[in-house]
């Protein structure tokens, strides 16, 4: 492989400089925390579809799809059909619900259903597991960034880190979404840029490169056992399911996204474009894998599968655009830490320090106290990533955070959404069997990762719902009315903001 030249350090200097750049622009216009936190609540459909894309792929995904394929074969593909077909459940279950409520974070409403408590709770867990996924992602990225630019591996962490944390301090959600619309740019261009260059060395034949993957057992699609076990076409489908349903409707990094538009219908489309945008990129990353696999099966090399899309950039991309990839792995990452740091000091300010530490204070020190708040935050995963190689694989801190926790907490906010009488007591006890089941399965079985999502949402679903019955009057009173959501208090009393009205 070719050093790093002059020409790719210059790409990937004006990229970082341009998102600080981009924005630094939008610091003066953070009057209140709906401006800071929520862009002002006026943002359009398609900036914000194209944003939670970019959120949604960090480089574990920008890297880590091509490589799974590379290594194994296409059977996560038809996973992609599930988020347009979760995107009525999140509209209908959650959107509706958050607009008509006016809510900051998704945790807000488990205090409004249930207690202060279960909200201070579940937005402290979602903290603490996003912050360990933001330093996965920063080690994860740095680990191909160093060993292409030959830059130190905590040099590359604090880099990519301190970046991040500038614009996204600076700017606020407004910086997030904007960067992330030229970050997704950035990342779709490299992904075009890496195929063309395969089909260039292929002549343009579709076919052989089909034919070389295939040989290699890579076009595997569909499996239609019903093991648990392995990655079946029947776990694919409903994990995802679950996984797209969790990740839409709980997780404060993706719903802060729609929550920015300017109304409903608004955020509607996003969801909607989101889904056939995100598709359209993921596909690519898939078929990608397949063809590094026939060009490195025709070269007769082997590599490793983590490292084939920087190996592949350096030995085999003109000086430029291997430049162009390593901004593209730098903006998979820096989207989703940006949207990661704003969401976590969302539910920071919003669910502990304006709700029970300083309730009464003036608008412009809440604003400061959010910049303050998203510098250490960034700060905090910055450090972490530095030390997260010895708490374990990438992957499997990725597989902990997606799998342990959104299933359980999606349990919850459905008992909160759907059971109409179902109570604190009955949510803690589920979501405290949920976890248990999920650590077991995860621990001491072989099922496959695709279930625990499921797994973790319908036990905390049954035993919420069988604990509410012992609690309540009776089960037949659980399903008496249809399920609304309370304005006030558990018992009728009113529930102070958990943030400052105008």
């Amino acid at each position: 492989m070719r050093s790093f030249s002059p020409l790719d350090y210059g790409i990937l200097i004006a990229y970082l400089l341009g998102c600080v750049g981009l924005g630094s622009t939008f610091a003066r216009r953070q009057k209140d925390t709906r401006d800071f936190l929520l862009a002002g609540r006026g943002m359009s459909w398609l900036p914000i579809a194209l944003s939670i894309v970019a959120a949604d792929l960090s480089a574990i995904s920008f890297m880590g799809i091509p490589a799974y394929v590379f290594a194994h074969d296409l059977r996560l593909l038809p996973g992609l059909v599930t988020l347009p077909l979760v995107v009525p459940f999140i509209i209908r279950l959650f959107v509706k619900t958050y607009y008509q409520l006016e809510l900051f974070t998704a945790y807000e409403f488990l205090e409004r259903r249930f207690s202060y408590g279960l909200r201070a709770a579940a937005s402290l867990l979602f903290i603490l597991l996003r912050l360990c996924w933001l330093a996965a992602a920063l080690y994860a990225t740095a680990i191909a960034v160093s060993q292409i630019t030959g830059l130190r591996l905590s040099v590359a962490i604090l880099i990519l880190g301190g970046t991040t944390c500038a614009y996204t301090a600076a700017g606020g959600m407004r910086a997030v979404i904007w960067t992330d619309v030229a970050q997704f740019t950035v990342f779709t261009t490299a992904i075009f840029a890496m195929f063309g260059a395969i089909l260039k060395a292929f002549h343009g034949d579709l076919r052989a490169i089909w034919d070389l993957a295939e040989a290699g057992g890579r076009t595997t699609l569909l499996d239609l056992s019903l093991s648990f076990h392995n990655i079946t076409l029947w776990g694919v489908l409903i994990g995802y399911f679950f996984i797209n349903l969790a990740s839409y409707g709980v997780d404060q990094v993706i719903l802060q996204q729609y929550l920015t538009a300017k109304d409903i219908q608004h955020s509607r489309r996003s969801l909607w474009a989101n889904a056939l945008v995100g598709g359209t990129i993921m596909i690519p990353l898939f078929f990608l894998g397949l063809g590094f696999f026939a060009f490195y099966a025709k070269q007769g090399l082997a590599i490793e599968p983590d490292g084939v899309i920087p190996h592949f950039a350096l030995a085999y991309l003109p000086a430029g655009l291997s430049g162009l990839v390593i901004a593209a792995i730098f903006a998979a990452t820096m989207s989703s830490v940006s949207a990661g740091i704003t969401a976590i000091t969302t539910a920071t300010l919003v669910d502990f320090y304006q709700r029970a530490i300083r309730p009464r204070a003036s608008m412009s020190h809440y604003v400061k106290a959010a910049r303050l708040v998203a510098l250490l935050w960034g700060a905090a995963a910055t450090l972490l990533a530095l030390f997260v190689g010895r708490l374990g694989t990438i992957v499997e801190i990725s597989l902990k955070t997606n799998s342990f926790f959104t299933g359980v907490l999606l349990g919850i906010f459905l008992l909160g959404l759907r059971v109409p009488r179902a109570t604190a007591r009955g949510a803690i006890l589920g979501a405290i069997i949920g976890m248990a089941a999920v650590s077991f399965v995860g621990g001491y079985t072989t099922i496959s990762f695709l279930w625990y999502s499921p797994i973790g949402c319908l036990t905390t679903m049954l035993v919420g719902w069988g604990m509410s019955v012992v609690e309540s009057t009776g089960a037949r009173a659980l399903f008496s009315t249809p399920a609304t959501v309370p304005a006030s208090g558990e018992r009728g009393e009113p529930v102070a903001h958990s943030h400052p009205r105008e």
